[in-house]
């Protein structure tokens, strides 16, 4: 996928037969965002239009109000390549900035949208805003749209396949369910699991000598850790899957005060992942974290895990 950093980034004479873009957060790649793909990809085959996904390196609302945003469920880097599995074949991801936030909405419309980047279609979520003190929406695009000869499609809710009756995807939804452990929830509307991505490092080889030697990612995790507990899921190797039983929190019968981290035991894996970067991904919560009263106890509750993480990723892939 070819990636912008900033609009002066585009070479000059891109997009000569006008572009097909999505615009928003992205944040999650969900479903709802699926269907903004999906828009883009038939409108620019139908008119032969280069589709497009506009979207920002940084949420909104950590420049304009830093103490109401949220932690995204993805970095950039996860965004875009999620973007690209899902098929998007180019990518502008701008900084937000001041530069951006007190843009007028009219004249984004006209500057950026039109003359740089040649709006034909323009796919967008019916909650998307834009322009200083978020002054646009989609209808101020659509009459634009009858000025500048670009059309506007507002892609209606998008719902939870797995429970329609609790509204529509969304990416607070999912945060909220990644947060309180429920990944079953959050992968559903994702469409993928959740994961997260980071550096395995030296820990304190307690896992080792209790028999089960885990990778403990650190270096800057990207991604959402999910809440504490034990979950079964997936882990990822140069590009080999491994089923993994994955710990996040303190370790409370050792080290009840110490760091939280996320640690995963990867089944049948033998070798040195020291200074690799890994992708865990989360495929169902086991139990939450709890304080054993020994090493035999808690050796055996892990046997217990791997075995339920085997049976869950078995079912999984029939």
């Amino acid at each position: 996928m070819q990636v912008y950093r900033s609009l002066t980034d585009i070479p000059e004479g891109s997009f000569a037969e006008g572009t097909a873009i999505a615009i928003g957060k992205f944040d999650g790649v969900h479903r709802g965002h699926r269907a903004l793909l999906d828009g883009i990809a038939a409108a620019a085959a139908q008119r032969g239009l280069e589709p497009l996904v506009f979207t920002f390196e940084n949420n909104p609302l950590g420049y304009l109000r830093p103490d109401a945003c949220p932690d995204p469920i993805m970095s950039p880097r996860q965004r875009i390549d999620a973007l690209a599995a899902a098929g998007a074949s180019s990518c502008l991801m701008v900084p937000f900035d001041a530069a951006i936030a007190e843009m007028p909405a009219g004249e984004f419309i006209e500057r950026v949208l039109v003359e740089m980047l040649r709006v034909r279609y323009l796919c967008l979520g019916a909650d998307f805003r834009f322009g200083r003190g978020g002054a646009g929406d989609a209808a101020m695009l659509a009459r634009a749209g009858e000025r500048f000869g670009f059309s506007v499609e507002v892609i209606g809710e998008v719902e939870d396949p797995g429970d329609p009756e609790s509204g529509r995807v969304s990416s607070s939804r999912i945060r909220e369910a990644i947060l309180r452990g429920d990944v079953v929830a959050a992968g559903r509307m994702m469409g993928r699991p959740v994961s997260v991505r980071g550096e395995v490092v030296h820990g304190d080889a307690r896992g080792r000598e209790l028999g089960f030697p885990t990778a403990n990612l650190g270096g800057g995790i990207e991604g959402l850790v999910p809440a504490d507990g034990v979950y079964a899921g997936w882990a990822i190797v140069d590009g080999v899957r491994y089923g993994a039983a994955i710990s996040v929190g303190v370790n409370l019968t050792f080290e009840p005060e110490g760091v939280p981290r996320v640690e995963a035991y990867l089944l049948d894996f033998s070798g040195d992942l020291y200074g690799k970067r890994i992708e865990v991904r989360f495929v169902e919560r086991l139990r939450g974290m709890v304080a054993f009263a020994g090493v035999e106890a808690l050796i055996e509750r892990m046997h217990d895990d791997v075995r339920r993480t085997r049976e869950l990723l078995s079912a999984a892939s029939t």
